[in-house]
């Protein structure tokens, strides 16, 4: 018999009282949103048993203390509580960079903590990465064990351990120094390039490297030239084809839609690099979170897509738009696997 995967499970979620604590969870996660700054009324079960093999994968959250009544912190409360529901729980979340709304600013910080800490009450272990809205000086006032948990000097980096595969969460944002602007692009500096070879290169376990941005879009410092870095990006990686790596895929946000990417380590090499780009959370396109599912010789990354909207939802008392409803069905069932190249 098939085992059931927790992307089955979305919809046969009647197992140890799932179907109840889910129900409880959406009809309450967003009730206490109410002005700049609250908090979510999601409960906290306490510790409940863990999947170690199960890892949610969120990004682009954009919580702003003064937008999330609108909708992006009611979307982000409400994919909590889709998480929160399953049982077992994920043992690890990690999310992708853009926590914050635009400007990382302080108070996003504040309630995007309030946010997680069911999570973290339910014994969850999370990982937050940087993305271009992000400013790290305002993550480490809210978030101050990251700057003894990071491993690269002036940047927000964590290698964790899961099941089967290691995690590195890479550092892209290129930040200005104006707080009031963000540079798109991401970037990718000289130490942290260096420090990633080497735990590429090294690491005994299958690797998978998450980020907040494309490698197409990893430039220089400051200057926005993309080629030349992202391809160095790549390589570092994919490996060589005399440079073996042990990492099998990276796993990236910023897009805000769900895409896999796959290419060649080198023309004559048989390994094939795969890279995920994951939906946000309920800013703007597709809308939802991935799971992954670790096994000795692979992982299964899936796509978990409960929405589409763009710019933004339309009023509750709108007609449902046939196109983005579409583009929720046409997604239904994508994923992506990564194969150890131990």
């Amino acid at each position: 018999m098939k085992e059931k995967t927790a992307i089955d499970n979305l919809s046969n979620g009647n197992r140890g009282g799932a179907i109840s604590r889910r129900a409880f969870l959406r009809g309450t996660a967003c009730a206490a949103l109410v002005g700049a700054g609250a908090c979510t009324g999601i409960p906290s079960f306490g510790k409940l048993r863990m999947d170690e093999t199960l890892v949610a994968i969120l990004s682009d959250c954009h919580v702003g203390a003064w937008n999330s009544p609108e909708y992006q912190g009611v979307k982000f409360a409400e994919c909590i509580a889709h998480v929160l529901a399953f049982d077992p729980l994920p043992a690890k979340m990690f999310i992708l960079g853009d926590l914050a709304y635009l400007w990382g600013r302080k108070e996003d910080y504040e309630l995007s903590r309030r946010l997680l800490q069911p999570v973290l009450d339910a014994g969850i272990e999370v990982t937050i990465g940087m993305g271009n809205h992000d400013r790290r000086e305002n993550f480490l006032e809210r978030w101050p064990e990251y700057a003894d948990r990071s491993l690269v000097p002036g940047r927000i980096v964590s290698k964790v351990h899961g099941a089967y595969f290691d995690y590195i969460m890479a550092d892209t944002l290129d930040q200005p120094e104006e707080t009031d602007k963000w540079i798109t692009p991401g970037t990718l500096d000289d130490a942290q390039r260096e420090w990633l070879k080497v735990e590429c290169a090294a690491s005994k376990r299958p690797l998978l490297v998450l980020a907040h941005h494309p490698a197409g879009e990893l430039g220089e410092p400051g200057k926005g030239n993309t080629s030349g870095s992202a391809r160095k990006f790549g390589e570092l990686i994919m490996g060589m084809k005399d440079a073996p790596t042990a990492c099998c895929g990276y796993i990236h946000g910023h897009d805000h839609r769900w895409y896999v990417t796959r290419s060649l380590t080198h023309w004559n090499d048989c390994r094939v690099g795969h890279t995920a780009c994951l939906p946000s959370t309920g800013h703007w396109g597709d809308i939802g979170y991935a799971l992954l599912r670790e096994y000795p010789d692979h992982a299964e990354l899936s796509l978990v897509q409960y929405d589409y909207f763009s710019p933004k939802p339309l009023p509750a008392e709108a007609a449902p738009n046939p196109a983005w409803q579409a583009i929720v069905r046409d997604n239904i069932g994508k994923r992506c696997t990564f194969v150890a190249n131990m």
